[in-house]
């Protein structure tokens, strides 16, 4: 059945809040998807290469899970590729003309070391590899300047769309500000929570090489 509430997608990069904000939805009482649609018996299928393959074959882009109300972390990393769908709005407003696009983004310095930390650099070095950086250095930079190109191109795009574009920078602005942007939703400030950090956290040696372990293993 599907939501008589527009849909909410999120279009800033990964390492922005995305399980948080997937969790003020959830918790909140909207079907929502994040990253991965988990299945018991049957493979996990990553939501960004299901956004793909519709899109190649015509259908819209989210064809077969359409009933969601948010949608959070819509990209693909391996060892020899980059799929970031979120970059596909045009598309998802074009096949959804009343979707509201959640740009989420914090310090673009702060978030380049999260991705630098991300999967204990698993996630770095796959990058790397799939895009044929020469060096961390070269990668650094262009995650810079497709950060500042992506915002820019959101933003242009939907300078036309003013309601249809809620910004929102988790590094400076609180949640109840944000729940404030979507009344509508009725969302609960309180199903936010934190995850996704360790500040300040010191695990021991045995912790420390199992969160290693468990986080390459979750790599995607």
């Amino acid at each position: 059945m599907t939501s008589p509430l527009p849909r909410v997608v999120q279009v800033g990069f990964n390492k922005c809040a995305t399980r948080s904000l997937t969790n003020l939805f959830a918790g909140s009482g909207h079907l929502s998807a994040h990253h991965k649609f988990k299945h018991l018996l049957a493979k996990n299928q990553n939501i960004a290469l299901m956004m793909r393959e519709n899109i190649k074959a015509g259908r819209k882009v989210f064809d077969g899970f359409d009933h969601h109300v948010f949608y959070a972390d819509l990209m693909w990393q391996s060892k020899s590729e980059t799929y970031e769908a979120f970059k596909d709005f045009r598309r998802i407003l074009s096949d959804y003309p009343d979707t509201i696009l959640l740009l989420n983004i914090r310090g673009r310095e702060a978030w380049i070391k999260s991705r630098v930390k991300h999967g204990h650099g698993t996630f770095l070095a796959m990058v790397m590899q799939a895009e044929g950086f020469a060096s961390e250095a070269e990668c650094l930079e262009f995650w810079r300047q497709d950060w500042e190109a992506h915002l820019a191109d959101v933003r242009a795009f939907m300078a036309s769309k003013p309601t249809q574009l809620v910004e929102f920078n988790s590094d400076t602005q609180s949640v109840d500000e944000l729940v404030a942007m979507l009344p509508a939703y009725h969302l609960d400030a309180q199903a936010w929570g934190d995850v996704g950090r360790s500040r300040g956290r010191k695990l021991g040696l045995v912790g420390a090489y199992l969160k290693r372990l468990n986080a390459r293993r979750k790599m995607r």
